[in-house]
């Protein structure tokens, strides 16, 4: 798969054909140049608001402003990656607030909730395995969301996807140092919390994910039959990225960063369908000078 975060990008060139056919009215480019870019779009998005339909409104929002927006790209001023995910990074700090961050705000107050929780490691269900991972998934996102939502963006960008610091600091506009420092500042955030709490992160944690399943049941709040969170068929996040190893990642932050580099690259909705129903629409079609 196309990853648009490596530093050295080798195909930007593709993405400039594809702009320019799509400025002259090809569809089928602008289509083209939205499959390139919409699995990443899409999962940043889920990750930032842990809903998929969310993440499905977040993404068609960034994908209206990237389409109304292209003509206004200047590949002398820098790569199309950088002026693409810049309004990615800015219209989802910017967003109005979406349902799951209405829910879980601050790690103290999370972390309490999952500890209350009865724990009954001895219930028995024919789906244990995969409720556990669907759990499993599901909290170590929650963990996320208890960010503001710039760390909460440095830290999938840095500590999840693996960026550079040279390419976050083109994206969130900050110095390479800066950028440096929130990465080191969210990933402590959220290490020393999970380390405190979760079993996956430090062994000798009691919280177990096995003894949430059948309360969590209970509330109706997984479904083994409707998972959001586990997916099996679906490529890892690490299997998208390109790995690098820094300093952090040689001592006692690998299993704690595999518990999100694990977690699946989620497919996106097809945006092109969306594009297609999009351009029914007479002024929007005016608009693209798409014929």
């Amino acid at each position: 798969m196309y990853n648009p975060f490596i530093e050295k990008i080798d195909r930007d060139e593709d993405d400039l054909e594809l702009i320019k056919a799509s400025l002259e009215g090809n569809q089928e480019a602008l289509e083209k140049l939205i499959l390139r870019h919409q699995a990443w779009i899409y999962n940043i998005a889920f990750k930032m608001v842990m809903d998929h339909d969310d993440a499905g409104d977040i993404t068609q929002e960034i994908l209206i402003k990237m389409i109304t927006g292209l003509s206004s790209y200047n590949p002398q001023k820098g790569l199309f990656r950088t002026w693409l995910y810049r309004i990615v990074a800015n219209h989802i700090i910017s967003m109005k607030k979406r349902k799951f961050e209405t829910r879980i705000q601050d790690f103290d107050t999370y972390v309490s909730l999952i500890e209350a929780l009865p724990d009954d490691r001895d219930f028995a269900h024919p789906d244990r395995e995969i409720l556990a991972e669907e759990l499993k998934t599901g909290c170590v996102m929650g963990m996320l969301m208890c960010l503001n939502r710039t760390e909460r963006l440095v830290f999938l960008l840095g500590a999840v996807f693996g960026i550079t610091d040279a390419v976050g600091a083109e994206l969130l506009e900050v110095s390479k140092a800066n950028f440096r420092k929130m990465l080191s500042r969210s990933r402590l955030k959220i290490y020393s919390y999970m380390n405190g709490v979760c079993c996956h992160v430090n062994k000798n944690n009691p919280c177990r994910c096995e003894g949430k399943i059948k309360t969590f049941l209970e509330l109706g709040m997984i479904d083994p039959r409707k998972p959001r969170f586990h997916r099996p068929e679906f490529q890892r996040v690490k299997d998208v990225i390109i790995e690098r190893l820094d300093e952090f990642d040689q001592s006692y932050y690998v299993p704690f960063l595999e518990l999100f580099r694990k977690q699946p690259f989620y497919d996106a909705p097809d945006m092109t369908r969306w594009l297609r129903n999009m351009l029914q629409n007479k002024e929007f079609k005016q608009l693209l000078n798409i014929h």
